[in-house]
């Protein structure tokens, strides 16, 4: 019995083993993970279940996100009247970083009462390591604080302050600079960066977080 213990220990060792190196390789760059990251998203849509395409973004942009706004526009036709029929993934490729991804599928759809016959389109999925729980461009510092490329603290932008340099922007502030509060980003060190999508690349009305 002890002996039918220890093997069942060592196994689920192996397994466990198994499973770090593979999430530890999907999240320095692995290809293999994007497209099946791409290949959950493009089903997402072919189904219509917006709610969950959303949580293949970052969670600081989830909420600034109209996926259905964003397929009316891809597709040139209200979410409802497009019926995506199949989808192929065609290539995916990475940066020289491994940081960076994209993957371009050809998909087969019918807009209802309109079409008899399907169309083709295609577009291009973006993709980009970040932590989870950092703004764009941010890395998570050791003290458990998310820092930019100059190593300083990230800041939360202040909405009142910014509805407010938008109806009459301060002579003292700079074009660029952006209202921010005296918060900052807290965040895990310990958690590995992750895949995230950057679905409105090419479609960005508004910024990043």
């Amino acid at each position: 019995m002890r002996k039918t213990t220890l093997l069942t220990l060592a196994a689920l060792l192996l397994i466990a083993g198994g499973a770090a190196a593979f999430f530890a390789r999907a999240y320095v760059g692995d290809l293999g993970l994007v497209r099946d990251l791409s290949r959950a998203f493009m089903e997402d849509l072919q189904f219509k279940d917006f709610r969950s395409s959303k949580l293949y973004s970052h969670p600081l942009d989830q909420d600034r996100l109209d996926i259905g706004r964003t397929l009316e526009r891809l597709f040139l036709a209200k979410p409802e009247f497009v019926d995506i029929k199949d989808f192929e993934l065609v290539r995916a490729e990475k940066d020289s970083t491994g940081r960076r991804a994209k993957v371009l599928v050809r998909t087969r759809y019918k807009l209802l009462n309109k079409d008899q016959d399907l169309r083709e389109g295609e577009l291009i999925l973006y993709w980009i390591l970040r932590h989870p729980q950092c703004p764009l461009g941010g890395e998570c510092a050791p003290q458990g604080r998310c820092i930019d490329e100059g190593g300083a603290l990230m800041h939360p932008p202040d909405p009142e302050a910014d509805k407010q340099s938008r109806a009459k922007p301060p002579p003292q502030l700079a074009a660029d600079a952006a209202p921010r509060t005296e918060d900052t980003y807290a965040c895990n060190s310990a958690d590995p960066p992750r895949w995230f999508m950057n679905l409105d690349s090419t479609l960005k009305e508004k910024d990043y977080h």
